[in-house]
């Protein structure tokens, strides 16, 4: 893509039919757009050695066959104003491979369906992105995190917990100190001699909070994370993710919450509300790690805000819930969690994989508001729109999301209700079809349409799936690789 058209003017390059055709359609007879490529450029371009193969006086671009390591100088030729690879990716000679090999090594990112993405050459490049988390301990060091270091996209640090530290990255203060780290990794981890990408987003820019002091577990830190948000605000991050959150096991039980106070109502729920809502910034929050623990189970704060998108764990295998990740309470009058994904040790590390694709759509698109893209979001996941409060709307598709982005839609399979008169329900597949592509076969058997009683995982081996209704069960979400239905029981 050429900056510009010197030869450009107010000639008129089109025919006179043309002229009559624009003129029928109140258009601009003279547009920019139908003066020819400025031919200096393409004789530059010659003369450095590429053949040009086609030419667009509309885009103001030629194309040219080369592989990345000869193409790349041309981002810093004066005239050249962006460089994209036409085929969706740049491919090494050696190889046939992606460009990062180790893309399929990372399950999130599969399960994701990132390819649009890659092809879209989106990365979340310009998008300012905030982390809050419990410190970043070695992270400049950390080969997935170099680029960023070395690239100058770590804009800014800052320690809540203590200021006084001039060691952000080589001193410890607890095991979790390294949390962030790992967090940054799964949104922007990029290596690309080893050809490895563990994130979405690794020529994002980045603004980091220490809130959280991983030795200790005092309210306090909530305060630390609302003044993390305000100083991100005053910089002008648009998109923060945490995996913080709290309920219980603070250090003082007096300052446990319970249960019922996970509406979002606590001091750092509003403050995550207010930034959604009045200040325009995208949160994506972890759900917890609850989920197996009888006493407790649900979401965090704030994770439990309106508004913010909080994220669950799934399975590889089925997408079925992760045994350890929170549920939302059932008495919000709003889905909680919105989103889930593949994590094997925790939400901590599913919440980055949906911000990095949420820095992505940004950058396709930086006029979407909080609201618009996590809508979005939600509604390219696979159970869409029968949320429930396990993994909400379910495994995001990037490719669905960013055609959503760009306000079109490929007819995707289709959702039906079924209304069941009885107690059984039979349904019956190809176990052919049936790939780890679009996960396995689950049952959300739901006492409301969210309130989740029970999942079930049927074998892939059955092409009969009997459904038999439980007491009070009053809807099922049956999930069949790429088919969706909910039963609605009479």
């Amino acid at each position: 893509m050429f900056k510009d058209k010197p030869a450009a003017g107010a000639t008129l390059w089109v025919s006179t039919a043309t002229q009559h055709q624009r003129r029928l359609q109140r258009l601009s007879v003279t547009q920019a757009s139908d003066a020819p490529v400025h031919q200096p450029y393409l004789d530059s371009l010659a003369a450095r050695g590429f053949t040009v193969t086609a030419v667009s006086k509309w885009l103001n671009a030629a194309v040219v066959t080369a592989t990345p390591e000869k193409a790349a100088p041309l981002r810093q030729t004066s005239f050249v104003q962006d460089l994209q690879p036409i085929t969706g990716f740049f491919v090494p000679t050696r190889t046939a491979a992606l460009p990062y090999q180790a893309l399929y090594m990372g399950k999130a990112l599969k399960q994701l369906k990132p390819e649009a993405i890659f092809a879209a050459s989106l990365t979340g490049r310009g998008v300012k992105v905030g982390v809050i988390d419990a410190g970043f301990y070695d992270a400049p060091n950390k080969s997935g995190l170099q680029p960023i270091f070395g690239d100058g996209r770590l804009k800014a640090y800052r320690d809540f917990v203590n200021p006084a530290k001039t060691q952000p990255y080589s001193q410890r203060e607890s095991l979790l100190d390294s949390h962030g780290t790992d967090v940054l990794l799964f949104m922007a981890g990029s290596d690309p001699e080893r050809q490895v990408l563990s994130g979405f987003a690794p020529e994002a820019e980045f603004y980091l909070a220490r809130t959280d002091h991983g030795n200790r577990e005092t309210r306090v830190e909530e305060e630390y994370f609302v003044q993390a948000l305000e100083w991100m605000d005053s910089l002008g991050v648009r998109l923060v993710n945490s995996s913080l959150g709290y309920g219980t096991g603070f250090d003082n039980p007096a300052e446990n919450y319970i249960p019922e106070q996970m509406d979002g109502t606590s001091f750092i729920a509003r403050a995550v509300q207010m930034a959604v809502e009045q200040k325009g910034m995208m949160l994506v929050i972890a759900a917890g790690n609850d989920g197996g623990n009888k006493k407790w189970r649900i979401v965090n704060t704030p994770a439990d805000a309106p508004g913010v998108l909080t994220v669950g764990a799934t399975d590889f295998t089925t997408w079925a819930k992760q045994g350890y990740s929170s549920i939302g309470p059932g008495f919000l009058p709003y889905l909680k969690p919105d989103v889930a994904c593949f994590a094997a040790s925790g939400t901590s590390f599913a919440a980055p994989i949906i911000a990095g694709l949420a820095a992505c759509l940004l950058e396709e698109d930086p006029s979407l508001t909080p609201q618009q893209l996590t809508d979005i979001i939600k509604k390219s996941s696979h159970l869409y729109p029968y949320g429930n409060n396990y993994v909400g709307y379910g495994v995001p598709n990037a490719f669905k999301a960013l055609e959503l982005v760009q306000g079109f839609s490929t007819l995707w399979p289709a959702k039906e209700t079924v209304t069941v008169e009885g107690n059984r329900f039979v349904y019956k597949h190809k176990p052919s079809l049936l790939t780890e592509e679009n996960g396995g076969i689950v049952l959300y058997r739901k006492e409301s349409p969210t309130v989740v009683m029970a999942q079930q995982r049927i074998s892939l081996r059955k092409k009969r799936i009997v459904v038999k209704r439980k007491p009070k069960e009053t809807h099922t979400t049956l999930h069949v690789g790429p088919t969706v239905v909910e039963l609605v029981w009479e």
